[in-house]
C-alpha cells in the first residue's frame, strides 16, 4: 500500500480512478443520470427562486412604494387583482411557503437518487470484488495475502461515501453558481469580496492539509489489513497463545496498530470540521461589519435590511454549500489509496467466465490417465513437485498414496481434482482432458481432507453444503448419512437432522465431522472421493470407523484414492504408490 502514496496524491487521481471504478459496472444506469441532471437543475433553480421572493417580500413589505411602476408587479397585480400592499404581501408569503416546500421536495427526492445510484454502484463493484474471490485459480490462493483481500469490504464503505460525496459536490457546486448569480444582482461588489475571502480560506486549508490527509488515508487502509491479520491470528491461534501466555503480545501489537488507524482517523476528522467554526466565526463579524460599512450608502433602513436578510439567508446556505464541497473533496482524498486498491484488486484478478447454463458431468466410466504429468508452484518451472507422473486410475478402484509430509501427495490429489493445471503433460478422464472441461468434472468429484470444511449451520445444511434450505432433499440427506454411518448419531439429537453443529463443527466430535464430509460428498453423487489424510486426526478406535466406512463405499459407484503417511491404512487399496524424490513408485 505505500506505493499508492508515490502515485496517487492529487485530487484528479482519484476522479480517474473513480471513472475507471465507474467503467468496471456494464450497465451504468444512464436513466439515473438523467433524472439526476434534471433534479439537480430545478433544485438549483427552486433555490434562487427562494432568495428571490425573500428579498422581494422584504423589500414589499418594507418599502410600500417598492414595486410602483415595475411592469411584472403590474402584471400580477392585474392577473391576481390585488388592490393593495397587504395583498401583495399576502400573495408572496404564499408563492415563499410554496416554492420552499417544493424546493424541500425536490432535494428530497433528489437525496433519495444519489442513494439509489450509490447503493448500485456499492452492490456492483463489491460483488465484482466477491465474484473475482470466488471464480479465482485455486492457485492464485498461495500469492495472496487474505487479510488484504478481506479488507476490501472495510474500504467499499469509505468509497460508496466519497462516491455519494462526489454526487452531492456536483449538486452544491451547482446550486452554489444558482446562489451566487442572484447575490451578484442583489450587490455586485459585497457578493465578490465575501466569496473570494471564504473560499481563499478553504483553499488554504486545503492546500497545506490536503497530503496530511492523504498519509492518513494511507495509513487507515494498511491499518486495515493489519488489524484484521492480528484478529485472525488470534482467532486462529488461540489455543497457543492461552498456553504460552502470548496474551500481552498480541494485545500490544494489536493496541500499537489500532492506535495507529484510529489516531489517523480523527487527526482527518478534525482537518474536515477544523474551517467551518472559523468561516462562520469570520461570517457573523461580517455582517456588521456590511452594515458599518455601507450605512451611508442607503437613504433609508428599509432598503438596507432587505440586503442583509437575503445575505444573512443565503450565507445560511452558501455556508454549508462550500463546507460540503471542502469536506467532500477531502474525503476524496482520503479514499484515494482505497480506491486504487481496489480498482488494482479487479486490474489484477483474472477475467471472469460465468456460465448459468446447467453443467452437465463429465463421463467417467473407464478410467482417469496422467501421462507425463509434472507440476511447480514457480512459474519458471524449478523445483518441480511432482515430475513426469505416469498413472492409470480405473473406474471403481481404490488406489492409495503415500509418502512424507511435504513430498507432493496433496498436490497429487489436487491435480485428480481439477484443482491445479499440469505445469507439463496431461490428465485424462475416458479420453477427455479435464483442463478444459474443469466445471464438468467438479461435478463428479469431492474431498475429503484432514481438516473438514463446514458451517455454522445444522447437519443437513452442511451434508447437503451450497444447497438452499428449501431445495435440500432430506430423505437423499438421510441415505448419504447412513451409507456414511453417521444415521445413528444424527437420532440421537434433539434436533436430528437440523442439530446445529456450531463454529468450525465444534460442537461434535472430529470423527463425526469426517463422517459429515464423506456424508456431503455421498450426496453430491460423486464418482471419484479423494480421502486426503481424513483420519490422520483421530484415534484409533475412530479412525478404525472411519476407514470401514470408506472401504465400505460401493465400487460400482465410487472410484476412491486415499492419501495417507500410514502404510497399514491403506492395506485395503487395489493399488499403492509411494511418492517419493517427485516421482510416483508403484510398491504394490
Amino acid at each position: 500500500m505505500n506505493k499508492i502514496s508515490d502515485k496517487s496524491t492529487s485530487a484528479r487521481s482519484y476522479y480517474i480512478h473513480l471513472y475507471e471504478l465507474l467503467s468496471k459496472i456494464n450497465n451504468k444506469k444512464t436513466i439515473y443520470i438523467f433524472v439526476f441532471l434534471i433534479f439537480l437543475i430545478l433544485s438549483a433553480i427552486f433555490e434562487i427562486s427562494l432568495l428571490g421572493f425573500l428579498f422581494v417580500l422584504i423589500k414589499a413589505f418594507m418599502d410600500p412604494q417598492y414595486y410602483q411602476g415595475n411592469f411584472l408587479f403590474k402584471f400580477i397585480f392585474n392577473i391576481l387583482n390585488i388592490k393593495n400592499n397587504n395583498q401583495l404581501i399576502f400573495y408572496l408569503s404564499i408563492f415563499f411557503i410554496t416554492t420552499c416546500i417544493i424546493a424541500g421536495v425536490f432535494r428530497l427526492f433528489f437525496h433519495f437518487l444519489l442513494s439509489k445510484y450509490v447503493y448500485y454502484f456499492g452492490k456492483k463493484i463489491t460483488n465484482l470484488c466477491y465474484q473475482k474471490i470466488l471464480y479465482q485459480d485455486y492457485i492464485n490462493l498461495y500469492s495472496q495475502n487474505t487479510s488484504e483481500t478481506l479488507s476490501i469490504f472495510q474500504k467499499m464503505t469509505i468509497i460508496n461515501d466519497s462516491f455519494y460525496l462526489t454526487l452531492h459536490m456536483i449538486f452544491n457546486f451547482v446550486t452554489f453558481i444558482f446562489i451566487f448569480s442572484i447575490l451578484l444582482y442583489i450587490d455586485f461588489n459585497i457578493t465578490i469580496y465575501a466569496s473570494l475571502f471564504f473560499i481563499s480560506i478553504y483553499f488554504i486549508i486545503i492546500l497545506f492539509f490536503k497530503k496530511k490527509v492523504f498519509v492518513n488515508a494511507s495509513t487507515i487502509s494498511d491499518g486495515q489489513s493489519l488489524n484484521i491479520k492480528i484478529l485472525r491470528e488470534t482467532f486462529n491461534g488461540f489455543r497457543d497463545i492461552l498456553i504460552n501466555n502470548y496474551q500481552k503480545f498480541y494485545q500490544n501489537i494489536f493496541e500499537k496498530s489500532y492506535s495507529k488507524l484510529i489516531k489517523a482517523n480523527e487527526q482527518t476528522r478534525f482537518l474536515y470540521s477544523a474551517p467551518r467554526p472559523v468561516v462562520e466565526t469570520f461570517l457573523l463579524s461580517s455582517i456588521g461589519i456590511v452594515i458599518g460599512l455601507n450605512a451611508n450608502n442607503y437613504n433609508s433602513l428599509e432598503k438596507l435590511i432587505p440586503m442583509i436578510a437575503v445575505l444573512a439567508v443565503a450565507s445560511q446556505r452558501i455556508l454549508p454549500i462550500i463546507n460540503q464541497l471542502y469536506s467532500g473533496h477531502m474525503t476524496n482524498v482520503d479514499a484515494t489509496p482505497h480506491i486504487y486498491f481496489i480498482l488494482n484488486f479487479l486490474k489484477n484478478s483474472k477475467k471472469i467466465k460465468k456460465n448459468d447454463k446447467k453443467i452437465k458431468p463429465l463421463k467417467f466410466n473407464k478410467k482417469i490417465v496422467f501421462k507425463h504429468v509434472s507440476f511447480s508452484y514457480l512459474k519458471n518451472k524449478q523445483n518441480y513437485i511432482l515430475k513426469d507422473l505416469n498413472i492409470t486410475i480405473k473406474y471403481g478402484s481404490r488406489v492409495g498414496i503415500i509418502g512424507h509430509s511435504g513430498s507432493g501427495k496433496s498436490t497429487f490429489g489436487d491435480l485428480i481434482l481439477g484443482l491445479l493445471n499440469p505445469t507439463e503433460g496431461k490428465i485424462f478422464v475416458d479420453s477427455n482432458s479435464i483442463i478444459d472441461k474443469k466445471k464438468s468434472w467438479y461435478s463428479n468429484v469431492a474431498s475429503v481432507p484432514q481438516n473438514i470444511f463446514v458451517t455454522d449451520q445444522s447437519i443437513a445444511e452442511n451434508i447437503a453444503f451450497g444447497k438452499p434450505k428449501n431445495k435440500i432433499i432430506l430423505n437423499q440427506v438421510k441415505k448419504a448419512a447412513k451409507m456414511a454411518q453417521l444415521s445413528e448419531f444424527i437420532e440421537t439429537r434433539e434436533n436430528k437432522y437440523n442439530h446445529m453443529i456450531g463454529e468450525k463443527g465444534l460442537k461434535i466430535s472430529t470423527g463425526q465431522r469426517q463422517r459429515i464430509a464423506i456424508a456431503r460428498a455421498l450426496y453430491k453423487k460423486s464418482k471419484l472421493i479423494i480421502f486426503d489424510e481424513a483420519t490422520s486426526s483421530l484415534d484409533f478406535e475412530a479412525e478404525t470407523k472411519v476407514l470401514n466406512t470408506i472401504y465400505g463405499l460401493n465400487r460400482k459407484i465410487y472410484t476412491s484414492i486415499i492419501i495417507s503417511h500410514k502404510l497399514n491404512n491403506l492395506k485395503r487399496c487395489d493399488h499403492v504408490y509411494k511418492i517419493q524424490n517427485s516421482k510416483l513408485i508403484k510398491i504394490r
